[in-house]
């Protein structure tokens, strides 16, 4: 609960209340401690009946608004009328009400001072800016200086933590009278201290203003009605004239000692288009009374239901978190996912009710949250697809584009990364803020993934152990098999393949030329070094090199090299030429860069000096593409490790010293995905309607723990195992869009029949059990006749041989056989020989087709 049942007197600077961690568990223990406290406060004596009128109660109610404020608007400036619409406020449950109201006793005074501020700037008309506004533009633009517009209106959120209402899901603001949304950014909305009640019309109590109920109560507790008079009306009466939007409305007070009765009317000069008045006016009360109709309306029935529901959340803790990944479709207009996943509690609530015992009710409940993950996310190519886009049909190119395009960007390895991060950072974000209010945490927490979101989801999960991946889909992006094969790194492809070959050819300058072709001119030089068949000492050279002008680096790298080649000079597969000597190979080192020298192979050798001058030359070109290497050098050698590690061990420190140049690395680009670690571990994954099947299919992924080559006896294929302890698919059987799983993770299950979804009335649509009873009935006679079968080989082969002990023992052999690798992972993936495909049954009277539309949605 709020800070103020621990500490009252902790107030933060801009008036928000501090909360206690400890206070926000919403267990039992805390309802109970509210019902303590309102009972032993003070200020609660002053809100008890002190008469023994039936217009006289204590039961305080607190409402929230159907409309949203808008932006910086105040509470105070509404309602507009005097008493609020029976359709324009609802109730928050009776536990939820003992909550705000027990932090509202504990600081009266100083949350009424605030209010009567706010309400006085709301009178004096319009303005510019007041003072709350002010307060809420300076955090804004404070946080605006230090990051995006999401980050600082999750960092000004994040100040935001009041009392927990609606099962957690929602606070309350009791400085600013405002309830908004824990978990999603999303609309503020009035709260209204309902304590003087009208009844106009039917039979329904509805809150007054606070204004008009504050005038109120001063009058009930003057006793006002002891001062009674003839009224021009006739009535004998106590008049107190109110302050409010209704030029001449007052109250009438009637009665005796501890007995009153109380009307709200209007003067006949005044005018209210909104209030009609009876003849003595509306009646009043003090104190909330629940509707005395016979027949409740429908919104009193929904407003009853959802009283209850949030009573039960209050008292029942939450033992597992659920958290609902949206797909495609979350930028159109009409898509809301708060939305959604509120029908979808109703459901699983109403559900729990029919199918669970109270004690089971009693014991735990679910916590649906909705990840948003798209909500925010802005992409550069948005803007460039909606400047390209035709004016044609130009609504269903809208539509497609805030729907099918969210497939395109995952698969684009440009957007890709920041899709991955968006929904791992909304994950991590959700569990930090739960935790925060419900400290201590140690339940079940679980990820459902719809559509889209379940492929985004299953990829973070399989990439919590190795955070760092090739893109998904550059599978999609390879020519054929072969190129596969080689490494990832075409720069080490190119040099093995080349160098190898050109060595066994015992060409050098072949050899040269091609190994400058492979790794570039700028790294690469030949070695003019050779002069009159005299091989110029290694030394000798690298002395000539400006030594004083090279950084630690480039020396590092020449020592490492001068290493490399000592191994690479004594390599035992240099051939030997045909008189028998062995061809020597010369590498010498300057500035980090080497150059290869082979035994004089012409004897028509240039000049010395000739070839010293050039020798400069190169060296001064050299240095000058090493100087511009460094300026271009952005690129991460770590993330070059693994690629390094498949050259030859002689130039592994060479590469690490040296780093691709910007040209290079773009030839041999290989888009890399860096997952972020969740904070929780999860425990079952649910994919619903969901395309997974389809994309780890043509990506040649199975599912397994990498030991499945033999298994599945295909070429290329890959296994990667999601990090959860188990996994449901689920699909609708006419969805266009969903695919199966359990085929990808054991190939026996092709021919088995997904596991069929019990309806929610009790078992199967009429249809559905037919189309079973026949399927049933014909594999039963399949297996009869197979028997019959089976028995007469048997019999022929006993007759045959007469060895019914060896045959006895082959059967044992069949029947000891080992579970298969696929059968493995299905218990892996489900805790026990479960199923991992779930199909719900299709409506009994209607076509297919016409189903497909909405079976996804």
């Amino acid at each position: 609960m709020a800070d103020s049942l621990a500490n009252p007197s902790v107030v933060e600077a801009n008036g928000i209340d501090e909360a206690s961690p400890d206070l926000l568990k919403n267990t039992p223990s805390n309802i109970a401690r509210l019902e303590d406290v309102i009972e032993h406060c003070k200020g609660r004596q002053m809100y008890l009946a002190q008469t023994r009128s039936p217009s006289d109660g204590g039961d305080v109610r607190w409402y929230f608004s159907d409309v949203p404020l808008a932006e910086n608007e105040l509470a105070a400036s509404f309602p507009r009328t005097e008493i609020v619409g029976k359709s324009d406020y609802f109730r928050f449950g009776m536990r939820d009400s003992l909550a705000i109201e027990a932090s509202f006793l504990q600081r009266e005074e100083e949350l009424l001072s605030i209010w009567w501020k706010e309400y006085a700037e709301c009178s004096e008309g319009p303005r510019a800016s007041s003072s709350f506004g002010k307060k809420l533009d300076m955090a804004e633009d404070l946080s605006s200086s230090k990051g995006s517009q999401s980050a600082q209106l999750y960092t000004f959120e994040e100040e935001r933590v009041g009392v927990p209402v609606k099962g957690g899901l929602y606070e309350v603001d009791l400085v600013k009278r405002h309830c908004f949304p824990v978990y999603w950014n999303g609309e503020t909305r009035r709260v209204l201290r309902g304590h003087w009640f009208a009844r106009k019309g039917g039979m329904d109590w509805l809150p007054l203003r606070e204004d008009v109920a504050e005038q109120l109560e001063i009058a009930y507790r003057s006793q006002v009605w002891h001062r009674r008079k003839f009224q021009p009306s006739g009535l004998f009466a106590a008049r107190v004239d109110l302050q409010g939007s209704t030029p001449g409305l007052h109250a009438l007070f009637t009665g005796e000692d501890d007995t009153w009765e109380a009307w709200l009317n209007v003067d006949a000069s005044g005018f209210s288009g909104v209030i009609s008045f009876s003849r003595n006016g509306i009646k009043l009360r003090r104190g909330y009374s629940a509707s005395q109709s016979p027949k409740p309306t429908q919104d009193e029935l929904r407003q009853r239901k959802e009283e209850q529901m949030d009573d039960y959340c209050s008292q029942v803790p939450v033992r597992h978190l659920v958290f609902m990944v949206h797909g495609i479709g979350q930028r159109l207009e009409k898509s809301n996912l708060v939305d959604d996943v509120g029908n979808f509690r109703h459901i699983t609530a109403s559900l729990a009710e029919r199918h669970l015992t109270s004690h089971q009710r009693r014991k735990q409940r679910v916590l649906f949250i909705p990840c948003q993950w798209r909500k925010g996310l802005k992409l550069s190519g948005e803007a460039a697809v909606d400047k390209i886009t035709l004016d044609g049909v130009r609504g269903l190119r809208v539509m497609l584009s805030a729907t099918a395009h969210d497939v395109l960007y995952y698969m684009s390895p440009i957007y890709c990364q920041s899709i991955i991060d968006s929904v791992s950072n909304q994950l991590n974000r959700l569990y930090l803020k739960f935790l925060k209010r419900n400290p201590g945490y140690d339940g079940k927490v679980s990820i459902y993934g719809h559509s889209l979101g379940s492929v985004l989801s299953y990829d973070i999960l399989c990439h919590q152990e190795n955070l760092s991946s090739l893109f998904p889909m550059q599978c999609l992006y390879e020519k054929d098999s072969k190129d596969l094969e080689c490494s990832p790194d075409m720069i080490d492809q190119s040099f093995e393949c080349s160098s190898l070959a050109n060595i066994e050819k015992n060409d050098s300058t072949m050899m040269t030329k091609d190994i400058v072709d492979c790794l570039g001119e700028e790294i690469l030089l030949p070695n003019p070094s050779v002069i009159e068949g005299h091989v110029e000492d290694k030394s000798s050279v690298s002395t000539k090199f400006d030594v004083a002008a090279e950084d630690p680096m480039q020396k590092s790298c020449r020592e490492d090299v001068h290493q490399s080649l000592n191994d690479f000079s004594g390599a035992p597969w240099l051939e030997e030429s045909g008189s028998g000597e062995t061809t020597e190979v010369d590498f010498v080192v300057s500035d980090g860069c080497w150059e290869k020298a082979t035994e004089e192979e012409n004897e028509e050798a240039r000049d010395r000096d000739k070839t010293i001058k050039m020798l400069k030359e190169e060296i001064d070109s050299l240095k000058a593409k090493i100087a511009e290497l460094e300026s271009n050098n952005s690129e991460d050698i770590g993330e070059n490790k693994e690629m390094l590690m498949q050259k030859p061990p002689m130039l592994q420190k060479f590469d690490q010293k040296l780093p691709l140049k910007l040209e290079d690395a773009t030839k041999s680009y290989t888009p890399y995905i860096r997952y972020t670690k969740l904070e929780f571990k999860v425990d079952t994954f649910f994919a619903v309607g969901s395309p997974l099947g389809v994309f780890l299919a043509l990506c040649n992924i199975r599912i397994g723990l990498g030991k499945g080559q033999d298994y599945w006896d295909e070429e290329n294929i890959s296994e990667e195992m999601p990090a959860c302890r188990q996994m449901f698919n689920i699909f609708h059987p006419f969805d266009p869009v969903a695919y199966r799983v359990e085929p990808l993770v054991c190939k026996e299950y092709i021919t088995k029949r997904p596991v069929i979804i019990p309806y929610h009335k009790g078992g199967k649509r009429l249809h559905i059990g037919f189309q079973e009873f026949t399927e049933r009935l014909a594999a039963r006679s399949h297996v009869v006749m197979d028997h019959f079968s089976t028995v007469r080989a048997k019999v022929l082969t006993a007759c045959q041989s007469r060895d019914t002990d060896n045959l006895e023992g082959e059967e044992n052999v069949k029947e000891k056989e080992e579970t298969s690798y696929g059968s493995l992972m299905i218990e892996r993936l489900t805790g026990s020989e479960g199923r991992i495909d779930h199909v719900l049954q299709d409506k009994t009277f209607e076509h297919p087709y016409l189903q497909a539309i909405g079976s996804h949605t």
